[in-house]
């Protein structure tokens, strides 16, 4: 099966890596994806839908060239943060409705971003709350994107809490589930 995604999250990956990297940094990323994958499309539109391995490619040579082996965060998991807050209506959904509405809003526009999978809140309380993901790939990328994006939540809602990855396709799990808690 296929899986895509909207260009949005590739057009993020580059905007990352040339916040922090600049031009050169963005063209010894497009180097590396074109060794990866042969000659590759260099210019994105947000709202068309391109193949979700080519994000997981992007990830995976984000990580090669700027990961940190010391600060062991993968790079997926800060890209994760920069696109939900680089996503206009996103903040104004936190600020006006609140975590659950939030997920319940991505709930029901899943089909907009992503054409495979979809995120279920499982259980939402005043200081916590479950949210799986389902019909990902077996790809840590992916389990630390999700992690960053929801760790912005968080931040955006003025909420001082942690998201702890609790179960994962790599290690032989159906879905990304992440427990989140607040105060």
């Amino acid at each position: 099966m296929v899986r895509h995604v909207r260009g949005t999250h590739i057009l993020n990956v580059i905007d990352y890596v040339k916040s922090r990297k600049g031009i050169l940094g963005v063209e010894q990323l497009l180097g590396r994806i074109e060794e990866k994958r042969g000659e590759i499309k260099k210019e994105f539109k947000e709202n068309e839908f391109y193949e979700y391995d080519l994000l997981l490619d992007y990830f995976e040579v984000v990580e090669e060239l700027y990961g940190d082996q010391k600060n062991d965060i993968p790079r997926a998991r800060d890209i994760g943060k920069q696109i939900a807050k680089n996503l206009g209506y996103y903040d104004y959904l936190l600020r006006a409705a609140g975590f659950k509405e939030l997920i319940n809003k991505a709930e029901s526009g899943w089909n907009q971003v992503y054409d495979f999978g979809g995120i279920e809140l499982v259980e939402c309380h005043d200081n916590r709350a479950m949210i799986r993901y389902h019909g990902f790939p077996d790809n840590h990328n992916v389990c630390s994107y999700f992690q960053g994006s929801l760790e912005i939540d968080l931040e955006m809602l003025g909420l001082d809490g942690t998201v702890e990855h609790t179960a994962c396709p790599v290690e032989g799990a159906e879905y990304i589930e992440f427990n989140i808690t607040w105060q």
